[in-house]
């Protein structure tokens, strides 16, 4: 190939097409990208960025001298996608055009050409194309404008040229991954000899083939600690074979009065399946969140003036239970997994003890989405629970999670104060599922005591055809947002969910029989009397079960199914409606 070097567009053009762009190839100057990432399991195709204040500057370099394309797709498909498609000819040439898809074909080059071809090349191996974008390119017909949200990011590459603009085989491997392209890419970085990790993992759990989602917990003690301890970040641990089904993980703290009198027995079984009437009552007393890891994310390192403290005695928890979200919906068997989190921990104390707030709405059955339509779901947090809940004034956010299931589609966090709305800091309109990567703010978010907030998400049912329900299960939806902040109050749940009589009141009912089983759900309900007599026979029974290599049936997760129990009462000619 070629070896002169060019850092401008070069008018060479192949066809008589306006704005397509190619140069003579050559080796690129080097380039001290702030991004990275690998965009494909078999580590071929590498994307490297650098966000600039009116533009973005890409560098692919793919293991193939064939063509190499780079979109952003609404969903991660080809349609509708805006595709930046490229290759090295025979001659040495670099050929790079902005194109859209219109389906499964090639994809079309635009009339206004909006990508700025930097350089490439093409050695035995790879092809290696660098380019520059505008985030808003003002081709509203055929560009997507790229924002903080999360961005689905589609690739692909075929290990032959085009025979021309026009003319080309279908791509050997394609795929897409979801990535904030403003956002520090995650790093681990070396830590120092102060420094030691904690690994929290299940121990061979059997996963249901019988169920689509199954929630598995499990009781863990804290390492024995000589002193004050922070958790300063952690990653995940996932068993490979399982990843497909391992989708998130949340460690909680366990608070009760003599926690090791209630909590110690449980380390001797490997848990028992979460929310279901055989969950030991102790356990729904484990409600603060430490650390949440959710599929798409590769893990956290919170900044350096923060910690989360460990241990009873120094203003932390003891004994934690992990609650394990694993996603079946092909029913498989025979999975067994000893996925977890590695969390990392430093006697070097931080400045301040973090903690963790919960916003959005309640995770409830009375959280109701219809089919058919798009819709949006609304929780407050009221100035005055937050008055209540900062008694010695303000607190700083540095961190946020914002969560949702399959049906997300855009999720905000509003805060007002003094009747007055604040710059939003907390937004994301184009949610994805599979992507959760909690954020690290360059600036912190104060909340003051009397500040509100109103957490929006959207959803898209338009192809449901009957309601979608708040719940565990990923069938099911939330809209929660996961607010880690210092100094470290009490102050973790600030959620809503309409009553009940007024959901039904809206449907025209005036009065249902069975009105009491609508609150019958063990995620709503403080936690009841410790029965201890209960509890010591459940522990038996689930250490039977370990011994004998017992297998529980599993419960399918369905908050909705209590709305099954309450007819309508009155008036007359609803009383069919349950």
């Amino acid at each position: 190939m070629g070896t002169s070097m060019i850092l401008k567009i070069v008018g060479v053009v192949a066809m008589a097409i306006a704005g397509v762009t190619s140069l003579p190839g050559g080796q690129l100057p080097p380039m001290d990208f702030q991004h990275w990432a690998i965009l494909d399991q078999r580590g071929n195709f590498h994307m490297f960025w650098t966000p600039g204040e009116k533009d973005i500057v890409f560098e692919i370099q793919v293991a193939t001298r064939g063509y190499v394309g780079l979109g952003f797709s609404p969903n991660g498909g080809m349609k509708n996608a805006d595709i930046t498609l490229g290759w090295v000819d025979d001659q040495g040439i670099v050929h790079a055009h902005d194109r859209h898809a219109t389906g499964m074909m090639i994809p079309i080059i635009d009339d206004s050409q909006d990508v700025e071809l930097l350089g490439g090349y093409e050695n035995e191996t790879h092809t290696v194309l660098r380019f520059a974008r505008p985030w808003n390119t003002c081709d509203k017909e055929h560009d997507f404008q790229l924002t903080t949200d999360t961005m689905r990011v589609i690739w692909a590459y075929s290990y032959d040229d085009p025979v021309n603009e026009y003319a080309m085989t279908k791509h050997d491997h394609r795929g897409t991954k979801s990535i904030f392209l403003q956002e520090p890419q995650f790093e681990l970085p070396t830590f120092g000899d102060d420094v030691f990790t904690w690994e929290v993992r299940m121990n061979n759990v059997s996963v249901s083939g019988e169920v689509h989602t199954v929630y598995w917990c499990q009781l863990f003690k804290a390492p024995p600690l000589n002193r004050k301890t922070h958790v300063i970040g952690y990653e995940p641990i996932i068993d490979e074979k399982n990843r497909e089904h391992v989708h998130h993980m949340l460690l909680y703290e366990c608070h009760l009065p003599e926690s090791e009198r209630h909590y110690e027995k449980w380390l001797q079984v490997d848990g028992q399946q979460c929310f279901t009437p055989n969950m030991p009552m102790s356990w729904a007393s484990c409600r603060s969140p430490l650390v949440g890891w959710a599929v798409g994310s590769e893990g956290e390192v919170f900044p350096d003036h923060v910690g989360l403290p460990i241990g009873e005695e120094h203003g932390g928890a003891t004994y934690f239970m992990m609650e394990m979200h694993y996603d079946n919906p092909n029913y498989r068997q025979g999975i067994v997994d000893s996925s977890g989190l590695r969390v990392f921990l430093t006697e070097t104390l931080r400045e301040y003890d973090a903690g963790v707030l919960l916003l959005g709405h309640m995770v409830s059955p009375s959280h109701i989405i219809p089919p058919g339509r798009e819709w949006k779901t609304i929780g407050h947090c009221d100035g005055g629970c937050v008055d209540q809940g900062l008694p010695d004034g303000e607190i700083k956010v540095f961190r946020g999670l914002l969560h949702a299931h399959l049906l997300g589609r855009d999720i905000t966090v509003r805060q007002i104060r003094q009747g007055r709305e604040l710059p939003v800091v907390f937004k994301d309109m184009n949610y994805d599922f599979n992507y959760q990567q909690g954020r690290i703010l360059k600036e912190e978010m104060s909340i003051l005591p009397g500040d509100s907030f109103i957490t929006e998400c959207g959803y898209d049912a338009r192809n449901k055809r009957t309601p979608t329900f708040g719940g565990e299960s990923t069938q099911e939806e939330m809209c929660i947002a996961f607010l880690t902040y210092y100094p470290r109050t009490d102050f973790m749940f600030c959620l809503s969910t309409p009553e009940l009589p007024l959901i039904y009141r809206s449907f025209g009912i005036q009065e249902v029989y069975n009105e009491h089983d609508l609150t019958k759900s063990s995620r709503l309900n403080k936690p009841k009397l410790i029965d201890e007599e209960g509890e010591n026979e459940l522990l038996e029974k689930m250490k039977e079960r370990e011994k004998n290599k017992g297998k529980e049936k599993a419960i399918e997760m369905d908050t909705a199914k209590i709305f099954r129990h309450v007819v309508a009462k009155s008036p007359q000619g609803k009383e069919s409606i349950s």
